[in-house]
């Protein structure tokens, strides 16, 4: 074999490695920008879930829906005269000598 076959068998064997390389690259780019699209995509809805659980924690925050929670769920009341027990102190006899 002459010296200038094998020069371009060496070239043509790189130009078809660096064909498939080309190709292989070119495929892997193309899969990461539309994994980085649904990444984005994903992103925004995340987002607009976050701002809503913000709103809706704002909302349940609020002192009308607690006492209205509070209501419902343990059965609380606002204190009324007519159910208020008033407790009166009792003076207690001390002993001299004996801890209390």
């Amino acid at each position: 074999m002459s010296l200038t076959l094998r020069i371009n068998l060496v070239l043509v064997a790189l130009l078809l490695v660096s064909s498939f390389w080309l190709i292989r690259s070119s495929n892997e780019a193309r899969t990461l920008f539309v994994a980085l699209g649904r990444a984005q995509t994903q992103e925004k809805a995340l987002t607009v879930e976050h701002d809503r659980l913000q709103a809706e924690r704002r909302t349940a925050a609020t002192p009308l829906v607690v006492e209205e929670l509070v209501r419902k769920r343990l059965g609380m009341f606002n204190v009324k005269p007519d159910v208020t027990h008033y407790v009166q102190d009792v003076p207690v006899a001390q002993d001299k000598g004996k801890a209390p």
